[in-house]
């Protein structure tokens, strides 16, 4: 099983919200789970600097990180997942997907994540950066 480092940028609206992201069908991974921005870290780019790429890339969205969370482990069907999750701060509601990653996207308060059908670890997130128990 490989093992993969991930940046995990939790997007958070000055009301609160947070953005989803819902993963296309033609994902390898985890197709048509929702998810927050995410992804790998390139050669010679610090977490911080990949996470703010990252949240740019999927979103449009530029954002200030208020808070780093402890990194931790997910495994699932395809990986070993070590994720380093950050709150990012967003002054704007404009999103504009990149459709070759997303197909949706949807601002929700913290506690409505439940109802969606998430990429496995996205509690453990939230709860990393203080926005769950």
């Amino acid at each position: 099983m490989p093992t993969h480092v991930a940046v995990i940028g939790i997007v958070q609206l000055y009301d609160g919200r947070i953005l989803l992201l819902k993963r296309n069908a033609k994902r390898r991974t985890s197709p048509e789970k929702w998810q927050t921005p995410s992804g790998f870290i390139k050669e010679g780019e610090s977490a911080e600097e990949a996470v703010l790429r990252e949240v740019k890339e999927e979103t449009s969205l530029e954002g200030t990180i208020t808070k780093c969370g402890n990194s931790f482990e997910v495994i699932d069907e395809w990986a070993r997942w070590i994720i380093i999750p950050f709150l990012i701060s967003v002054e704007s509601d404009k999103v504009v997907i990149d459709s070759g990653e997303h197909s949706e996207f949807k601002w929700i308060i913290v506690d409505q994540v439940t109802n969606f059908e998430c990429v496995k670890g996205i509690e453990d997130d939230l709860r990393a950066v203080g926005l769950m128990n």
